[in-house]
């Protein structure tokens, strides 16, 4: 009898480029087979937004994830964003628990594993696998390490094997993406260790829907622009939050595309807002409601403004100083918007896939909850 099986896998930070200059034979392949498109990641474009909408379906202004950090008006405090409570949406492993199916969720970074497990009946990650799964894979990589992404796949496979889900979301790490470039030869490399162990899954369930996307995409910076310095420069005192702000700091040193702006006296408003304006490396400057009707942000952990930087700039602090150089890879802005979506079936449900999220409905369409179109 015949028993649906899909799975999600997020390539974390896998901007177009990386696919287009490595060799990648069994990837190549499925976008021959099924369907191929340039797709949009959700703003802003970081790890945990991304996540969060594609395992939801929804965008932030529904599942309630602004940034992988906030900062909390009312305790004073940075908040990480790395409990499953911060999420107010459905969950597709929720969901299809209450179907009768059986879920999965695989991670590198434990951040994830905490904060998607909700409804999951297997998590782990591969910063804390379970004995099971070392003893058969063996003991992971470092997260920091070209080769840990091919290790949470192969810990995929046998999920796979030995518990039979009919539902598998897995999302690897962008620390490769981060410290190489798509001309470099550890990005190939990566790529084609990522490549072989999704080729094996594909001859290990051949039936089962296949969908293979980004979070985000990744770009060279140059510059990182110290906002909360440039302010307090003109006596406007803010909190500024770069939003791909972690734990995880040897990825991307808290340096992001993006970022939020917390004023700490509402009168001075307008004199940020004319000062940020005029700001070098900063490409777009939103008051916090046009940005939650732009890109269906919630009210709350967006702050005063919401800051975009320019293609290689970055927001953050790196000196004292109010610009400094930097030579590194990072995302956040509207630039890591682009992603590849890939899909080893070519028919699809009604709604049409433009962004990462939608491949949840795809997914619920596949194991007999069909969605709205």
């Amino acid at each position: 009898m015949f028993r649906p099986t899909a799975l999600i896998i997020s390539l974390d930070g896998c901007a177009p480029e990386y696919l287009e200059r490595s060799d990648i034979p069994n990837m190549r392949r499925l976008q021959r087979q099924g369907r191929y498109l340039i797709g949009d990641a959700i703003v802003p474009t970081v790890t945990n937004v991304n996540n969060v909408s594609m395992v939801t379906g929804e965008y932030p202004d529904k599942h309630g994830i602004t940034s992988n950090c906030y900062y909390d008006r009312r305790r004073g405090q940075e908040v990480y964003m790395e409990s499953a409570s911060h999420i107010k949406a459905q969950t597709v492993f929720e969901r299809l628990h209450r179907m009768g199916r059986r879920t999965a969720l695989l991670s590198v970074k434990d951040k994830l594993c905490t904060l998607l497990n909700r409804g999951a009946d297997i998590a782990f990650s591969a910063e804390n696998p379970p004995q099971w799964v070392t003893e058969e894979v063996g003991t992971p990589p470092s997260i920091y390490s070209v080769e840990v992404n091919a290790w949470l796949l192969e810990a995929l496979r046998l999920v796979q094997r030995r518990c039979n889900p009919q539902f598998s979301y897995a999302a690897t790490t962008d620390y490769a993406e981060h410290k190489y470039g798509p001309n470099e030869e550890e990005a190939r490399r990566h790529m084609e260790l990522v490549d072989d162990e999704l080729g094996r899954l594909m001859e290990q369930i051949p039936d089962a829907l296949l969908c293979v996307t980004a979070d985000h995409g990744m770009n060279e910076k140059q510059k990182a622009v110290n906002l909360r310095m440039i302010l307090a420069s003109a006596c406007v005192d803010a909190f500024v939050v770069p939003t791909v702000k972690d734990r995880y700091v040897p990825h991307h040193s808290n340096l992001s595309g993006s970022a939020y702006i917390y004023l700490l006296d509402q009168r001075q408003r307008a004199k940020a807002l004319e000062i940020l304006s005029g700001t070098e490396g900063v490409e777009q400057i939103l008051p916090e409601e046009a940005a939650r009707v732009r890109y269906h942000l919630p009210r709350r952990k967006v702050g005063d403004f919401l800051a975009f930087a320019e293609e290689d700039a970055v927001f953050g602090v790196v000196a004292e100083k109010e610009v400094s150089e930097v030579r590194m890879r990072s995302h956040g802005s509207l630039h890591e918007r682009r992603i590849p979506i890939m899909i080893n079936r070519s028919e699809t449900c009604e709604r049409r896939v433009l962004e990462n999220k939608d491949l949840f409905s795809l997914v619920l369409n596949e194991l007999g909850d069909k969605c709205e179109s």
